[in-house]
Parts: structure tokens; C-alpha cells; sequence
């Protein structure tokens, strides 16, 4: 007969119990792998992937009042929160001020945000909005962007203009985080506490035309993906420059600009 004292007493209940509905975001950082290899002795490009990771850990944070926490290893991010309105909002400021941060080193983001039953803690993570979320990004992802699950389209398109703002149609019935909102919605008037965008923005049509002009096959149609999604997003309002293949630019002189998280969120119109 089996020990079923014994069986129960192995049960972490903590651990099953904490098993609910969560928005969840998987998340890679495309041609970090490369850039690993070529550290060797570069003291410059190690530079690179450290000041990555350091972006990666001050950007995100915890927030136990939303239940957002993050976990990383080498180019993978998994990024959870409650399933709440409050959170979805922070969920795509996360993934906009992470992605726009990367891209001042050149990095591109590619993931998948869904929402379903999870567990996330320092030890777990796990659950069907987590392989969700990993499959958008692995096998429907084809461009450097973060799609968004059936679901949590419907959610955000519940929940008023403020959120649906955050969709931008792919041209497939798919949408992603419009992480470029910020860029295109700048106007160059200097205001108490607003980002001046103009020096971030060259920075990055610099590198993006750089690969347009040295990157091959699929690293090149994911240059070709951001320099349409940019020049239709944000330099179509004649404000920031466009991309241009084959353009000879002058390196910038300034160096990165990176944006911080703060926790507030609209008040939500359910529909």
C-alpha cells in the first residue's frame, strides 16, 4: 500500500496553489548569441552585453502590488503579472521602455504576450500562458516585435482608447506592443519632465541603416521589418528622420538614452 502520508507531506502547496491567471510575456533579445561570440578579448563589445544586462535588470524591477516580476537568463526574458487592468498597462510600458532602451545599444526585441494560468516565483516558472507566449515568440514572431495573444488584444481593446493605443496591426489580423507610440506621437516643444527624442532617434536610424547596408538574409528582413515599421510609425509625421537604405550618416556623438518605468496607469473604460 502506498504511503499516502508520505506523498502529501512532499506536496508544495505554496507552490501548486500559485497557479492563476496572468498576463505573461516571453521575450529574446535577437543576435545577442552573436554578440556573446564575438566578446572574446573586445573589451568594447563586452561592454555591450554587460551594459545589455544592466539594462534588462534596472529597466524591469519588481512590483509586488501589480505581482510583476521578471526572469532572466543569457537572451530570455519572462516577464508576469496579475491579471488586472493596472498591470496590462505596465506590462506594455515594460515592454516599450525595455525595447526602446536596447535599442540605443543596437539590440532588437522579438517576443509574445499572452494571458492564461501561470506560475512565476524565483524557483518556477511555468504554466499555459507561459508556452503561449514562448510559441508567439518562437514560431509567429518574424520581425523584431512583441505579438500579442488573441486574448489580450480583446482585453486591451475592452478596456478603452488609452489601452487599444498600445496595438499596432501587423497587415496578418495579428497585433503587437506599438512600442514606437513614443516617437510618434513627439513633438519637438520642451516640456517639464518630457524626453527630448531627437538624439535616442538618430541613434537609432544610424544603427538600423548600418544594418541595412552590412546584415544578410534573415538578419536583414528584420532590419527591412523595423525600418517599415519606423518610417510608417514615427518619421511619416515629418517630425523624426526617416530610414534610408544606403544612406551615409555621421556617427552620433552622444551617447545612449535610456527611459525609466513609472508605475502609473489610466483609469480603465471597460466597454
Amino acid at each position: 500500500m502506498a504511503n499516502t502520508s508520505l506523498n502529501q507531506d512532499r506536496i508544495d502547496l505554496d507552490l501548486v496553489n500559485d497557479y492563476r491567471e496572468k498576463y505573461v510575456v516571453f521575450l529574446d533579445l535577437l543576435g545577442f548569441r552573436e554578440l556573446v561570440r564575438k566578446i572574446g578579448q573586445d573589451v568594447l563589445e563586452r561592454h555591450r552585453v554587460v551594459e545589455a544586462l544592466k539594462l534588462v535588470r534596472d529597466t524591469l524591477g519588481q512590483d509586488p502590488a501589480i505581482g510583476l516580476r521578471f526572469t532572466h537568463f543569457s537572451d530570455c526574458i519572462v516577464i508576469s503579472t496579475d491579471h488586472t487592468a493596472h498591470a496590462l498597462w505596465e506590462i506594455f510600458r515594460s515592454v516599450e521602455l525595455l525595447t526602446l532602451n536596447l535599442l540605443q545599444y543596437d539590440i532588437f526585441v522579438r517576443g509574445g504576450l499572452s494571458v492564461g494560468p501561470a506560475h512565476h516565483s524565483k524557483d518556477f516558472v511555468f504554466g499555459e500562458a507561459v508556452t503561449e507566449a514562448y510559441d508567439l515568440e518562437h514560431k509567429e514572431a518574424d520581425g523584431p516585435r512583441v505579438l500579442l495573444s488573441r486574448k489580450v488584444a480583446d482585453d486591451a481593446m475592452k478596456l478603452g482608447s488609452d489601452f487599444a493605443q498600445w496595438l499596432k496591426e501587423d497587415g496578418k489580423a495579428r497585433y503587437f506592443v506599438n512600442y514606437l507610440l513614443r516617437y510618434a506621437e513627439y513633438t519637438p516643444e520642451l516640456e517639464v519632465g518630457k524626453v527630448v527624442l531627437e538624439s535616442p532617434a538618430k541613434r537609432i536610424v544610424y544603427f538600423v541603416t548600418q544594418r541595412l547596408s552590412n546584415d544578410k538574409n534573415d538578419a536583414l528582413k528584420k532590419a527591412q521589418w523595423f525600418q517599415a515599421y519606423w518610417n510608417d510609425t514615427v518619421a511619416s509625421r515629418d517630425v523624426l528622420p526617416r530610414i534610408e537604405t544606403g544612406a551615409i550618416l555621421t556617427k552620433f556623438e552622444d551617447g545612449p538614452t535610456i527611459m525609466r518605468r513609472r508605475l502609473v496607469a489610466p483609469i480603465a473604460v471597460r466597454r
